[in-house]
């Protein structure tokens, strides 16, 4: 299992989740998360959002996301976060992003993120860091978590796989 697989994996996607991934790049995380089993029948899918600065990975993820695009499963855009323009709509159940440093040391970004969730919405902040260890994981995971706090969001986990070298905090917005 790679560390895209075990992200989407992590993620738990429920039928009808509506799902932001920022930083999505070529869309791989996305595949996975598309494809999820978990996310039942295609007419209770969720409904997927990537997001990514870069023209060139939103059309690679296009290209690799092809199918649940045509599907209207998903959906890539270009632009910058927090600037760009998601909060058109109901809000998404379930935000992430793999190593969008943004998210474990700005709260701004946090509180953006925030914003776009639906109260008791998830937010994963995935890191693979260069040089993986336990203490480097640890050090990541506390500054992400007093971010996501500052942030004005509740953090309930902390967890890695050494299997993939990844880690993760995840949080939830305040109960409406």
């Amino acid at each position: 299992m790679d560390r895209h697989e075990w992200a989407a994996q992590t993620l738990s996607v429920r039928p009808g989740d509506r799902v932001l991934e920022i930083g999505c790049g070529h869309g791989v995380t996305a595949s996975h998360v598309c494809a999820e089993p978990a996310a039942g029948p295609r007419e209770a899918t969720q409904r997927f959002v990537g997001l990514d600065r870069s023209a060139k990975m939103t059309a690679a993820a296009v290209r690799r996301n092809a199918a649940h695009v045509a599907a209207g499963l998903a959906e890539f855009r270009t632009g910058v976060f927090p600037a760009a323009d998601l909060a058109a709509g109901r809000p998404f159940d379930l935000a992430y992003a793999f190593n969008v440093r943004l998210l474990w040391t700005d709260p701004a970004a946090a509180r953006a993120v925030a914003g776009l969730l639906r109260p008791g919405g998830r937010l994963f902040v995935f890191f693979r860091l260069p040089s993986w260890s336990p203490a480097a994981h640890r050090e990541v995971a506390a500054q992400a978590a007093r971010t996501l706090t500052a942030g004005g969001l509740a953090v309930t986990a902390d967890a890695q796989d050494e299997a993939v070298e990844s880690g993760y905090v995840t949080a939830l917005t305040p109960p409406g």
